[in-house]
């Protein structure tokens, strides 16, 4: 019975770990991606950021995730390079 307990309760933390490691963030505007950047913080790790330039010109700076950094490159259309 303890071991079973154990293996759920295992189980269950991985499952917290794995969806914690995940972040979700707010969606930027429609836009054409002008530029990417990635930094290195020693307490945080890897934070992606993408830049948009909007139909009225307007320059947009957001944090991604590192799925959609990969995805948008220089001069692709945001968010549709985040669907592949």
């Amino acid at each position: 019975m303890r071991k079973a307990l154990a293996a759920a309760l295992a189980a269950l933390v991985a499952v917290m770990v794995l969806t914690a490691c995940s972040p979700e963030y707010a969606p930027g505007p429609t836009g054409t991606v002008t530029d990417r950047s990635a930094a290195y913080f020693k307490s945080g790790g890897w934070r992606y950021r993408l830049t948009v330039t909007t139909t009225d010109g307007r320059r947009h700076d957001f944090r991604v995730t590192r799925h959609d950094y990969r995805s948008c490159f220089h001069g692709s259309t945001y968010p549709t390079c985040t669907r592949r």
